[in-house]
């Protein structure tokens, strides 16, 4: 019994410290679930630390039990490190937690104070990127810090700082595609060329900016695929981006048609048809003959949005609706190949040319 009772004491007090954080949990956690009625932000903060804070507060009690229990020697010295360890960890972890919380309660209030759209999609896309600097800042924190506590880091400090100019080129010619992409995820954010639910044309597709990453764009495509680019796509490559200044669109369809089409009844029908469609702001609609080359004449009708989801609607049912017209009110309208027959003298008759 003489034996185990240093590792019964030891069993005891780690249990004992635990006991003490768990009370303490319980106490504070019923304390504020009491006062949500008052403060209720409070309780949405206290759910967001509670998990971290009791890690620390477990790691520091587990410490403090383990150093006044365990006999000197190696056990206790290993014990105590792992021990320091997981203090760090948990506190990084419980200080990265109030500050991320703050952040987005911040991006929250902020946003709800913008009255445009634009600026409340700029205003959270470059908050999520704060946020998340925020958070890959305290990870290399914690890590240098655990570090810190291991004998021997700093000679090894020493040996990098000594040959930091090879190393500087190693890393910078390894990690150039990753900082560029870095650089390039803050210059999007910060300079407002896109932002988070802006609809952009990326390789000729539609599509719906999902995510900013430090690394990389998710855009949403129409047909439920998501395309990954990397950020220095939007800041190498050219694409369109229909919501930079404003949500509203200026859709326009095409029509190739014959020289005898009946341009002002096709017009006419073309007003009647607008007019009425939900879809159309009420900004502007016309119909114009733009071309008149290569045998037929091009007609272009141009309508207005409120959004780009209105536009797609509006010029798919715009050109359906003109099509039906053409083909039941004026069928000499569609578009025909004309040939001309001509003698062959050869031949003593006509051939066709």
């Amino acid at each position: 019994m003489d034996e185990l009772w240093p590792f019964l004491r030891w069993v005891v007090a780690v249990a004992s410290a635990a006991a003490v954080v768990v009370v303490v949990m319980l106490v504070v956690d019923r304390a504020i679930r009491r006062g949500r009625a008052r403060v209720p932000a409070l309780v949405q903060g206290w759910l967001r630390v509670r998990r971290p804070l009791a890690a620390l507060l477990l790691a520091i009690a587990l410490r403090v039990a383990f150093a006044a229990t365990a006999e000197r020697g190696t056990v206790r010295e290993i014990g105590l490190h792992v021990l320091l360890v997981l203090t760090i960890a948990s506190a990084v972890w419980f200080a990265a937690t109030i500050v991320v919380a703050w952040l987005e309660h911040t991006r929250r209030r902020v946003v709800a104070r913008k009255e445009d759209d634009r600026d409340r999609r700029r205003t959270r896309t470059q908050m999520l990127l704060i946020q998340r600097l925020v958070n890959a800042a305290f990870v290399v924190l914690g890590v240098a810090m655990v570090l810190m506590t291991f004998p021997g880091v700093e000679q090894v400090g020493a040996t990098i700082l000594a040959s930091a100019g090879l190393l500087s080129v190693v890393v910078g010619i390894a990690a150039q595609s990753s900082l560029g992409n870095l650089f390039a995820g803050l210059q999007i954010a910060f300079t407002d060329a896109v932002r988070i639910g802006d609809v952009v044309e990326v390789d000729g597709t539609w599509s719906t900016i999902e995510d900013i990453t430090l690394s990389y764009v998710v855009v949403s495509i129409w047909d439920e695929r998501h395309k990954v680019l990397p950020s220095t796509y939007f800041t190498s490559q050219p694409f369109i981006n229909w919501s930079r200044t404003g949500d509203t669109v200026t859709g326009v369809v095409h029509l190739e048609l014959d020289w005898r089409t009946d341009i002002d009844a096709l017009r006419a029908a073309f007003d009647a048809y607008v007019s009425q469609h939900p879809a159309w702001d009420g900004r502007g609609k016309s119909l114009l003959v733009t071309d008149s080359t290569g045998g037929h004449i091009t007609v272009r009708a141009l309508v207005t949005t409120a959004n780009t989801g209105d536009d797609w609607t509006l010029r798919c049912d715009v050109r359906e609706h003109l099509v039906v017209w053409l083909r039941e009110n004026d069928p000499q309208a569609l578009p025909v190949r004309r040939l001309t027959m001509s003698p062959d003298p050869a031949a003593g008759g006509e051939q066709p040319a």
